[in-house]
């Protein structure tokens, strides 16, 4: 807790600053560095007051709307500089997850789970479980994703499952918040309701991406909260905080769980803040608690979680103006920051960094203690359509960090932890750590500006030894990278002829191509990461995929033309590929659900499953089961979870 003594201190800094406000002349002219240096810090500490807090945010407004509202320097009267102030546990054996996670032990939100011997389907603003039972599959319980009471307009997203508990999210953009509902699932499959919770957020839909991640028991969200800053405004109402429902009375009030004074100043300059949020829940407390840490910072923004920290990459975005008459925007402005906040709920730490992550696959920690990214020059951050509106230029970048780099102190740029790489000129950038190489590519970019084909290659390197890059020529650009194991890679692509699969071996004697297929008149199913599932064969290599492919439909319709097909392929221990045959929904698959709370399904609705020796299929309002042979996938099973059984 700071001191009397130092809460007066921050309150004087306060005062003098406003007694320089007023003092300075009503004129127009560019930003000063005295200003540059009093709303940017250069050590990553709370603001310790909410004082402090509030006097950032209005200093912040000021110096904003005097740039382009004609006003004179806020600090400085023309750049001579004052005194600026200085405001200075294990989980328990379970079935492996039918969820294809970027990370081991991170498990990701998904529209599927398993549960012991049950299904649970989250779709159109219900939960379904479904049964399994020898040879067959058996619909058991539908439920409204939201309470007795509540008139919801929440898009329902993702589920998770934490022993016999299921999270359900949501983002409801008239509350402007997340929606966490909890539910028990029994041992007859049913669905006791046990609470919805609200967390006060901006949307955190990403096209790439899902928000939700459970380590441990630690449900975990990145929540940026885009921050107000105009003069005499105090964001009380924009900080993250929880309600309740409660049932036959409404919400509760709200409980704030991230205070003013907690927040780290920021280490980079921003005239449009943004509150880079970290959310942890404890899924093992008896009531749903909360806990937050969030730094101060520019918007654009990706997040990758590990087994143990939330790593928050903050680039400077597209903010441009003067410094005292020298160009500041995103050509000049060089260095990023990356964070890294516990899951712990330990004081964040900071590196000073360059380039930009494209998604959260761009990420990696690695096992001996680095921090691994791949770097393109610019993009739009991984929020909503990011990673689709950002292009390549040919400038790539491999980053290998020590975790010992990071500091409450931001240290100097240290060159030595990159290696610029060659990388594709044009489309839309992929990228994916497989074992020890990471690889990437472009595949096509369909904007009405700047249409792309993107290019036939991709590009391979050890990070052991990162110079040493191949380039191998494909027949098609790169739409999708998935690892086969440690030891390979599937690339798939998309042209005018349909959909190419390659697979590449990544042995120490550099990568090889080695097996491929074509799927004529075919794109992807679905363009996510889950939908796409490997399952290793055992020791002797190889194994079996499936993956979501839609055979009708345009662009986009993975989000609202009822349900892909999945394909099975067999994947040799030599890598080359053979079509084991296709599931296909049912003509009248989609059914009539009057579009419960949306018609549209922003995380797709087809999943290929392989769980317990079993293998099935979602698609839409059905599940399938097939029996996979040396040459081919059967069909055994067929069941529409629409309508349970009661």
């Amino acid at each position: 807790m700071r001191s009397p003594r130092l809460q007066r201190r921050h309150l004087l800094s306060g005062l003098l600053l406003a007694l320089v406000i007023s003092a300075c002349p009503d004129e127009g002219r560019p930003l000063t560095r005295a200003e540059v240096e009093a709303i940017t810090f250069t050590r990553l500490e709370p603001f310790g007051t909410e004082q402090a807090f509030n006097f950032h945010l209005e200093l912040v407004g000021k110096i904003r709307d005097s740039l382009w509202g004609g006003g004179g320097p806020v600090l400085g009267c023309g750049g001579s500089s004052g005194d600026e102030g200085g405001l200075s546990t294990t989980p328990p054996t379970q079935d492996p997850s039918i969820t294809h996670n970027q990370e081991s032990g991170v498990d990701e939100g998904d529209i599927v789970k398993a549960v012991g011997d049950w299904f649970v389907v989250l779709r159109r603003g219900r939960l379904f479980t479904v049964r399994q039972v020898e040879g067959a599959l058996q619909p058991v319980t539908e439920v409204a994703a939201y309470p007795l009471g509540y008139s919801s307009s929440t898009l329902y997203d993702e589920m998770l499952v934490h022993e016999r508990r299921i999270v359900v999210v949501g983002y409801n953009h008239f509350h402007q918040t997340t929606e966490v509902a909890l539910f028990r699932l029994d041992d007859a499959g049913g669905l006791t309701h046990e609470g919805t919770h609200f967390i006060g957020s901006n949307d955190y839909y990403s096209s790439r991406g899902y928000a939700s991640r459970l380590v441990n028991g630690t449900l975990v969200f990145y929540m940026p909260v885009t921050l107000s800053s105009q003069p005499g405004q105090q964001p009380v109402d924009e900080l993250p905080k929880v309600r309740t429902w409660l049932n036959g009375v409404g919400f509760s009030e709200w409980n704030p769980i991230l205070a003013r004074m907690d927040i780290y100043k920021p280490l980079q300059t921003t005239l449009w803040p943004m509150l880079h949020t970290v959310v942890r829940c404890d899924l093992n407390a008896r009531d749903f608690s909360c806990t937050a840490s969030a730094l101060m910072g520019p918007g654009t923004n990706t997040f990758y979680v590990s087994r143990d920290a939330v790593y928050v990459w903050v680039s400077p975005g597209f903010e441009s103006w003067m410094i005292e008459g020298e160009r500041y925007d995103v050509e000049r402005i060089r260095d990023s920051v990356v964070y890294r906040l516990p899951l712990d709920g330990s004081a964040p730490e900071a590196l000073r960094t360059r380039g930009n992550p494209t998604d959260a696959f761009s990420l990696r920690e690695s096992e001996d203690g680095h921090l691994e990214a791949l770097l393109v020059s610019k993009v739009q951050g991984n929020t909503r359509w990011g990673p689709e509106l950002s292009y390549v230029d040919g400038r790539v970048a491999l980053m290998r960090a020590p975790l010992s780099g990071f500091a409450p102190e931001l240290a100097p740029f240290r060159p030595e932890d990159f290696t610029v790489l060659p990388g594709p000129t044009q489309g839309l950038f992929q990228n994916r750590f497989v074992g020890n190489h990471v690889l990437w590519g472009s595949g096509a970019l369909k904007s009405e500006w700047t249409p792309s084909p993107g290019e036939q290659s991709v590009w391979v390197t050890d990070v052991r030894w990162p110079r040493e890059v191949h380039r191998l020529t494909l027949e098609h650009a790169v739409a999708r990278l998935e690892p086969l194991g440690t030891q390979g890679a599937l690339v798939v692509g998309e042209d005018p002829s349909g959909l190419h699969l390659t697979t590449l071996a990544l042995g120490d004697g550099g990568p090889e191509r080695r097996g491929s297929l074509r799927y004529p008149s075919s794109t992807q199913g679905e363009t996510r990461s889950h939908a796409f599932f490997f399952k290793p064969a055992g020791t002797g290599g190889g194994g079996v995929m499936g993956l979501a492919l839609r055979l009708q439909g345009g662009e986009w319709s993975h989000l609202r033309y009822g349900s892909a097909e999945v394909s099975f392929m067999r994947v040799d221990p030599d890598l080359k590929l053979s079509r084991l045959g296709m599931l296909r929904a049912t003509a009248t698959s989609s059914y009539d659900d009057s579009c419960n709370t949306s018609c549209t399904d922003w995380y797709g609705n087809t999943r290929p499953i392989f769980y317990r020796d079993r293998v099935f299929a979602l698609m839409g309002y059905e599940f399938l089961e097939a029996r996979v042979t040396e040459s081919a996938v059967e069909e055994t099973f067929r069941v529409s979870y629409l309508r349970p059984a009661r």
